[in-house]
């Protein structure tokens, strides 16, 4: 009850279309030109301008049905619509990164690219901002973890004849490739640090799968390390099972129980934002999680 935040909507960017498409109105030839940094600044701000339009529109709507004592929480003081952010949500940047020809793991190219995307957004967000005492409307980002959408937005893009990554199903929600075995814990949370996290202001979230639990000194220097580098808002992801028949748990995936010997056996992982049980996951996160 202290502190009331969050979003009141999300419209989310498919990045690997939007820059496909600037790509392809250039007419350049096959490499991305870093002098092309502004065009693509550029194109962006000019969508995000009828983004912001949607995001009026339906917040106005919002404001009238709260003036209209039709939302119960806000009748009783515990959220306003005013508090709540109108949220421009970010999905395809590893795969538009891909498609420009960059690498996505820790360099200098593909840092600039993801602080291009980001910083246009959230300078356009404080634009558009209006910071008005009755009816505000209030812009941020962030790289959402798009639970349908990611693979929705790969299946369109794949009917529609864009460019998608064969060697998975779904786009990522990372600033790093979620099953790259090259890339390192620290290289990960190095780029959700002060190099890109300044640029999110709604935030984006470090997801490191591990494949059991580290000691407490360890977790201690990764700790440390994240201070360093600015890496405000990660989560260590161990997989779970558990027995559906004798209710048998261990943060271990395993496919037969040691105390029952039941085959009956549920995986739980942190796909997304939350710990869940695999089978649950829609299609698309269940292959993503290697079932």
């Amino acid at each position: 009850t202290g502190i009331m935040t969050g979003s009141c909507n999300v419209i989310t960017l498919n990045i690997n279309r939007i820059v496909q498409d600037w790509y392809k109105s250039l007419n350049i030839g096959s490499q991305f030109p870093l002098t092309y940094h502004k065009s693509l600044s550029e194109y962006l701000s000019k969508i995000l301008e009828r983004v912001y339009k949607y995001h009026i529109a339906y917040k106005t709507i919002l404001y009238d049905w709260e003036d209209a004592g039709m939302f119960t929480c806000c009748n009783a003081g515990y959220i306003h619509i005013k508090k709540l952010y109108s949220t421009i949500g970010i999905n395809g940047l590893n795969e538009a990164a891909e498609f420009l020809g960059l690498k996505v793991n820790n360099n200098k190219e593909y840092i600039d690219f993801l602080q291009l995307i980001l910083s246009t957004i959230k300078e356009q967000n404080a634009k558009y901002s209006i910071n008005d005492k009755k009816r505000p409307f209030l812009f941020n980002s962030e790289v959402v973890p798009a639970e349908s959408l990611s693979s929705k937005n790969y299946n369109w893009d794949k009917k529609d004849g864009y460019k998608v990554p064969s060697n998975r199903n779904l786009y990522n929600s990372y600033f790093f490739l979620q099953n790259d075995t090259n890339i390192s814990v620290l290289d990960k949370m190095y780029l959700h640090g002060n190099s890109t996290y300044q640029y999110t202001d709604g935030g984006s979230a470090c997801h490191i799968n591990l494949e059991e639990h580290l000691s407490k000194e360890q977790y201690l220097k990764f700790i440390d390390y994240a201070i360093k580098e600015g890496t405000s808002y990660f989560t260590f992801n161990i997989p779970n099972s558990k027995c559906e028949d004798c209710g048998y748990i261990t943060k271990h995936p395993i496919v037969e129980c040691p105390k029952c010997h039941s085959k009956n056996i549920s995986q739980y992982t942190r796909i997304i934002g939350y710990l869940r049980a695999i089978k649950l996951f829609s299609i698309d996160r269940q292959i993503e999680a290697g079932t």
